[in-house]
Parts: structure tokens; C-alpha cells; sequence
């Protein structure tokens, strides 16, 4: 049998086993994981650290692979599966620094916190443990899960939210000025006209200009001209049970993200004596971040246009053996961090990555002399939004 050659024995072979009884080490009780007709998992415990051992133990049955796609995309390492092809993600990726941010973010995290994490990554590691068969995947590369580690749960959620983010439409935006201009691209982004609504304060319209940027754009061409798509929109909305024909109220949220085989999203229930909560997670992550409910609220996600994203276009020279940038007409030192991107059946990579007070680099120009740094509020400085997650359920 060769990586390619698989039969359907083999296939069937690789799905996990969803009955019987396991012994695990690590657990307060008792855990039941009962599958609906539909395959999904109803986690019941009775305590709140073997509610969430049970979450990562049942999404681990169901989307281990899954889960180690997103680590090795996080970390940059996804060539380590499949090879060249994967390179120039793994670079974009180490350029984005998030493992370096997750241990900033794991260092702050509060008790109860990093007790969630923990009792989900031991979860996770006890299947890893029980596997008897790899999931076909690992089968097919040749390869097999590294234990799971709560810093993994903090990547694999960043790595499905650090490209929905703003960024790509600043990128977007400098290239359409490159393109056509500061006064053609002004007429093109033309902003809200008055008279609109605006959120907030509600009620209140809008009656800011136009546009209010053209100086900025102008000036800034001189900056962008060695730069040479991302759909977006969202939405989300409730009505009140006046207004059904249930006459219960109704939430709904649509994240407007792409269709993804498997779903990024994962159907489960988690019930103890804390909480009793169904919704959708993500594999990897413990909780409940965008969809869910209790028997006392809902809640859901719509992901927005908000600016949580700075690129920053840097003047950058060479001094002696190491690197410098301009802020505001001093010449500083750049931190240059080393990466070595490992390939599957090919050579290994070098990169550097330079570091600004501003954020890492993404990207240069050509000749080395200007650079865009990337400051995102998710890994620039410690992201305590992890610790929303016990508490909403």
C-alpha cells in the first residue's frame, strides 16, 4: 500500500470508535459523550474541568486532523505535510509571529482561564493517547499528532481570524491608488454619503464629508508606489418575540466566511453542573466563541469592518551586520528573528524576520528600503479575549 493507494476498508478502518468505554487519566468523575443520530457529541460531566477534558477528547475524535491543520498553518510549518507548495504560506505565516504571541498571551491569562485550556488539551492528548488507528490523513503523509499543548489552542483560533481582519483592504486600497491615483481613487472610495445612519450613537445621521482623505492620500503616494482580494461584508440581526410566529425571539449571525472542507466550525454540546451549552466551536479551542446557547441566552457572531489592524510603511537601511529603521527622524534597531521552515521531502528554509516596536514585517520592497510592519490587537501585545469564554457560557 503506497500513500496514494487507499482502499475503502482502509477509509473505514481510520474512523474513530464512538462507543464503548475508555479510561483516562486526570478526571474529577465520570464523562458521558453521547452521538445524536446526526454524529454530534453531547459532552456531560460533572464538573466544569472534565466538561471542557470531554470537549477536547470528542472534537479530537472527530477533527484531529483538523486541528493539526490549523496548528501547522498557525506556526508556519504546513510544508512539514505537504511539501514545497507549502513555503510561501509558512513564510507569510512566521512573518505574522503568532506563535511568539501566544506565549505573551499565555503568561497573562487568569487562573480559570488557563485551567479551561488545560482540561481541554489533556482531553485532546487522551485520544491522542487511545488512537489505535491514525486518522487517514496521517496515513497518507507519512506522519503523526505531536501532543496537544494549550498554546496550540490559542493559534488555532488566530489562525482562523488573522486574514478576515482589515489589512488586506489597506493593501487593497494602496494599490488602487498606485493604480489609478490619489483624486480617481478618492472618487472610488467615496465613503458614507450624508444622511446615513449610523450605529452610534444610534438614531443620530451622519453628516461628516464626503470624503475626508485626499491630502492623506496624495502625500502618501510616495510611500505605496512599490506596491504593485478580499470580499467581505457581514451581518447579524434579532427580532423580538413580538414579531415570530412562535412568539419566541430569534438571534442570527453569518460570519461571511468560506466554505472550508471540513466546516470551521464544530456542532457540540457541553453540559456540567456550571452551564448546559450547544452551539458551534472551533476545532482546537475550548468553549464557545461565536454561536451558542444556554437555556437563558444566545449569542452570535458578525464579523465586521472593525479597524484592529495597522500597517505601518517603514524606511529600513542596512548598519554594520544588523538592520535599522526611521520613526520620526531617528534611525532605530530592528530585531531580526530567524526561522527555519522544515520541507517535506525537500531542502529546509531560512527566512528573517525583522521586528520594528511597530510590529514584525510582512513585507518589503526589492531594493530593502521600505517595509510594512503588521500591528494586529490579537498578537501584538498579551489578548486577554480568551478570557470571555468561560464566563459567556
Amino acid at each position: 500500500m503506497t500513500s496514494n493507494t487507499f482502499s475503502v476498508e482502509d477509509l473505514r478502518a481510520a474512523v474513530p470508535a464512538t462507543s464503548g468505554t475508555t479510561a483516562v487519566k486526570g478526571l474529577d468523575g465520570n464523562i458521558q459523550i453521547i452521538r445524536d443520530r446526526h454524529g454530534i457529541p453531547h459532552v456531560r460531566a460533572t464538573s466544569t474541568h472534565d466538561a471542557f477534558y470531554g470537549q477536547g477528547f470528542a472534537t479530537a475524535q472527530d477533527r484531529l486532523w483538523h486541528m493539526d491543520y490549523d496548528r501547522h498553518k498557525a506556526y508556519g510549518r504546513w510544508s512539514e505535510f505537504v511539501g514545497e507548495s507549502g513555503i510561501e504560506h509558512d513564510k507569510q505565516m512566521r512573518r505574522f509571529q503568532i506563535k511568539a504571541s501566544t506565549k505573551r498571551d499565555w503568561e497573562a491569562l487568569n487562573a480559570d482561564t488557563k485551567a479551561m485550556f488545560e482540561a481541554y488539551a489533556n482531553g485532546v492528548n487522551a485520544y491522542i493517547d487511545s488512537i489505535i488507528i491514525l486518522p487517514i490523513e496521517y496515513q497518507m503523509t507519512g506522519t503523526t499528532p505531536e501532543p496537544w499543548t494549550v498554546r496550540d489552542s490559542l493559534a488555532v483560533f488566530k489562525i482562523r481570524h488573522i486574514l478576515m481582519g482589515v489589512f488586506e483592504g489597506k493593501l487593497w486600497r494602496a494599490q488602487l491608488v498606485n493604480e489609478f491615483g490619489a483624486e480617481r481613487a478618492a472618487e472610488i472610495l467615496s465613503g458614507y454619503q450624508p444622511g446615513h445612519l449610523v450605529i452610534s450613537p444610534p438614531g443620530e445621521n451622519y453628516n461628516g464629508p464626503v470624503l475626508d482623505g485626499l491630502e492623506e492620500l496624495s502625500n502618501g503616494l510616495g510611500t505605496i508606489d512599490w506596491l504593485k482580494d478580499d470580499d467581505s461584508g457581514s451581518n447579524n440581526w434579532a427580532l423580538s418575540g413580538s414579531k415570530t410566529a412562535s412568539g419566541k425571539p430569534l438571534i442570527a449571525g453569518d460570519p461571511h466566511r468560506g466554505l472550508d472542507t471540513p466546516n470551521v466550525y464544530y456542532q457540540n454540546q457541553v453540559a456540567c453542573p456550571d452551564f448546559d451549552v450547544i452551539g458551534l466551536s472551533f476545532p482546537g479551542c475550548p468553549g464557545f466563541p461565536h454561536f451558542g446557547h444556554n437555556a437563558a441566552v444566545a449569542w452570535c457572531v458578525t464579523h465586521a469592518g472593525a479597524d484592529y489592524q495597522d500597517l505601518y510603511v517603514e524606511n529600513m537601511r542596512l548598519s554594520g551586520d544588523g538592520l535599522e529603521y526611521e520613526f520620526k527622524g531617528e534611525w532605530r534597531d530592528a530585531e531580526v528573528r530567524h526561522e527555519t521552515i522544515e520541507v517535506r521531502s525537500g531542502e529546509s528554509v531560512e527566512i528573517d524576520v525583522p521586528v520594528t516596536h511597530h510590529g514584525p514585517v510582512i513585507s518589503q520592497s526589492a531594493d530593502g528600503t521600505k517595509a510594512i510592519e503588521f500591528r494586529y490587537t490579537a498578537t501584538t501585545g498579551p489578548n486577554l479575549g480568551y478570557e470571555s469564554l468561560l464566563d459567556m457560557l
